[in-house]
């Protein structure tokens, strides 16, 4: 399910009122928390906002019935907000935590919910600069569209840390226990379909995501972007960038950069995992009962023809370790990887203008090799079964 654009000023004013902090000053009393969040609410022209008389507990500054509107006419209620120790400096104000409870907000049709929305260690200037938290984290989500089934996620986590410039170097995110209906995702249905005949009512989905950039040597370590699917299967992508020093990422940052900008980013390595959890098993089944066939020899007919039908990539070496690959992960799904490990860092101009001239010999370009069923790697670092097929 997609929901529409309009939630970006209702949860971007959500997560402005829940706070923000910064250097340690002293204990703002609740009249300042009140002015400093009018102040910075009041910069969004079109929102109006109903915080209420405040309380000071052990907690913190707290606000009950917290209502926001905004000018396209969504509404954003929060039954409760803590201000946790906060501060308030010139037109900064910070705290330790800010903790939104039981939001609900409604737009066009559209419904969002969030028992709890917390952000750490927050601060907001008023201003472009100096803004920053250090994580922000949302429970029992639920997002629908009208008359559909909503999505429900269990938690979002957003880690930000190694700050420069008001631009965090360090990045974690997760988001687990997503739930889909696979009808509110297929307005024909036949998708669904598809899915219930492989024996899935609903889909349960997981999305991490990790990263840092050392801008003193350039190079951009993405960890992994996985998503990952219970009974389906878990996608994980990963690489290396370099070439993003300083200069050129302010370069980059311009409006229109200069193409010598986009020529300094290289590709150091680069991998995409693919880890079967039955998905493969029963497309496998499904193809195989339609036309009439026993899995196996579905299988050995496929992969049968692969040679033909890998053809088109022109380079006949990677050509025979790419169907050996693949009929080795097929006779037996189990995981799948496709690695690119340049002897030499390759600008990625030089990528696009050879997959444009000379597509069959990117394959010896980027040293690219193909694994299946690899030996998977336990916690206490043991490896578990499979076949390395190099």
């Amino acid at each position: 399910m997609t929901i529409s654009s309009r939630w970006s000023l209702t949860v971007a004013v959500v997560a402005l009122s829940a706070g923000l902090a910064g250097p340690a000053f002293s204990a703002a009393t609740p009249e300042q928390v009140t002015a400093a969040l009018t102040k910075l609410l009041a910069t969004d022209k079109g929102a109006t906002f109903t915080l209420g008389t405040p309380t000071q507990s052990n907690e913190g500054v707290v606000y009950n019935n917290v209502t926001i509107k905004s000018a396209d006419g969504g509404e954003t209620k929060i039954d409760v907000l803590t201000v946790a120790n906060p501060t308030v400096e010139g037109d900064t104000l910070s705290a330790d935590s800010i903790v939104a409870e039981n939001v609900k907000g409604t737009n066009k049709g559209d419904n969002l919910s969030v028992a709890s929305l917390e952000l750490t260690s927050p601060v907001f200037t008023g201003k472009e600069t100096g803004n920053r938290f250090d994580a922000v984290s949302a429970n029992n989500i639920s997002l629908a569209q009208q008359g559909k089934a909503p999505v429900v996620i269990d938690s979002a986590n957003l880690d930000l840390s190694n700050y420069a410039d008001d631009v965090p170097h360090a990045i974690d995110i997760s988001v687990e226990g997503i739930e889909v209906d696979p009808a509110t995702v297929d307005e024909g249905g036949d998708f669904a379909k598809q899915l219930k005949a492989m024996g899935y009512d609903k889909l349960t989905l997981g999305f991490f995501g990790s990263g840092s950039l050392d801008e003193a040597t350039g190079d951009l370590q993405i960890s992994e972007i996985t998503v990952d699917g219970a009974d389906l299967g878990t996608v994980t992508l990963a690489g290396t960038f370099g070439g993003l020093t300083t200069d050129v990422i302010k370069q980059l940052k311009q409006p229109s950069p200069s193409p010598e900008a986009f020529g300094s980013v290289t590709l150091k390595q680069a991998s995409v995992y693919y880890g079967d959890a039955s998905l493969a098993g029963r497309i496998i089944a499904q193809q195989a009962k339609q036309m009439g066939q026993e899995p196996a020899a579905f299988v050995g007919q496929i992969t049968g023809a692969l040679p033909l039908l890998l053809t088109t990539i022109g380079n006949q070496p990677f050509q025979d370790k790419l169907a050996q690959g693949v009929t080795t992960f097929l006779k037996d799904p189990k995981n799948l990887t496709i690695t690119a490990k340049p002897a030499t860092p390759i600008a990625l101009m030089e990528l696009f203008s050879t997959s444009q001239t000379a597509p069959q010999t990117l394959p010896d370009l980027l040293k690219a090799d193909v694994i299946a069923n690899q030996p998977e790697t336990t916690d206490d670092g043991e490896a578990g079964e499979g076949t390395d097929t190099n």
